[in-house]
Parts: C-alpha cells; structure tokens; sequence
C-alpha cells in the first residue's frame, strides 16, 4: 500500500508535473522521451510495446505510430496515478495493482521498473530544464515513484508466480 507521502513532496511532484502538462504537445513530447530513454535503458522493453527488440523505433515512420499511441497511454497513466495521490492511498493502491496485473499480460517484468523510472525522470528533466528539475524535486519524484512502484511490482510478482505455475515451469504439491 501507498504510505502516505508529505505534503512537501506531493507538492513538488504534483506542481512538477502540471507545469510540465503545459508545455505544448506534452504527452507526445514526453511518452516519447520516456520510451527513447527507456528502450535504450532496457532495449527488452520493446516487445512489450509491440516492437521488435533490435527495432530501431526512430528510424521507420510505421513504427513512430506506435510510438505515439504509447505516449499518449503511458503519459495518461501516470496523470491517473498522479491524480490519486494525497492521503486517501487505498484507491491509489488499488489502481497501481490493477495496472500491475495488467501488465503482466503485456510480459512486463518488475525489473522493468526501475528503468522506466529513471527514464521518466529523464524526460521530465528535459521538459522542465534545470532551473526547475532541482536535487530536491527529482528526491520528491523518487519518493513517488518507489512508492507506486511497490505496488504495481506486488502485483507484477504475484502474476508471475502465476504464470510459472500455469506454464509447468514450478510445480506445486498440495497434501491432502
């Protein structure tokens, strides 16, 4: 479960990311940082987008396509969460473990996790530039993002253990 978060650090990842909201074609702009950083970070993200792993998603235009339509969907995902956040954590935790179970379909794996971080990360720093993407608003984003991570990982977990058991890769012995 979410723990609850100070007001301090809500305040700079939600002042953040609502300044960043406004830069023009933001959701573009930013989902598509996010999976340029991300893709480099951990090229075997790519199939979980669809593409392939030793696709180069800059180079074919069909491919871009794809990239948008992921942009827009990661970026409104994470103004979902964003939007949750504040003291009332259970519909928050409920959320990010319905999107962790989701994912799992989508052959997300939980090391995947932190490489999306530090790739969202990335992005907001070049949207926001220096002057604003200061050491205690990347802390306050951290923060956040473990946080969310925990849960969404749980679920992640859980649906692998359950995918292993499905595929006969881990047996399980039941005493009657």
């Amino acid at each position: 479960m979410v723990k609850e978060l100070s007001y301090g650090v809500i305040s700079h990842v939600v002042d953040t990311w609502e300044m960043a909201k406004r830069t023009p074609a933001f959701e573009e702009k930013a989902g598509y940082l996010i999976l340029e950083k991300l893709f480099d970070l951990e090229p075997r993200t790519k199939p979980v987008f669809g593409f392939e792993r030793n696709a180069d998603v800059s180079a074919c235009p069909r491919l871009q396509i794809g990239v948008l339509i992921h942009s827009k969907r990661l970026v409104h995902m994470l103004d979902t969460a964003l939007d949750l956040i504040g003291p009332d954590t259970e519909m928050l935790t409920e959320v990010l473990e319905k999107l962790g179970r989701r994912h799992v379909q989508y052959g997300v794996k939980a090391g995947y996790l932190p490489f999306m971080g530090q790739a969202i990360f990335h992005a907001l720093e070049q949207i926001l530039g220096n002057d604003v993407w200061r050491d205690e608003v990347k802390e306050a984003w951290e923060i956040v993002y473990e946080e969310f991570s925990k849960d969404i990982m749980k679920a992640i977990l859980s649906g692998e253990r359950m995918d292993e058991l499905h595929d006969g890769t881990t047996s399980v012995r039941i005493a009657l």
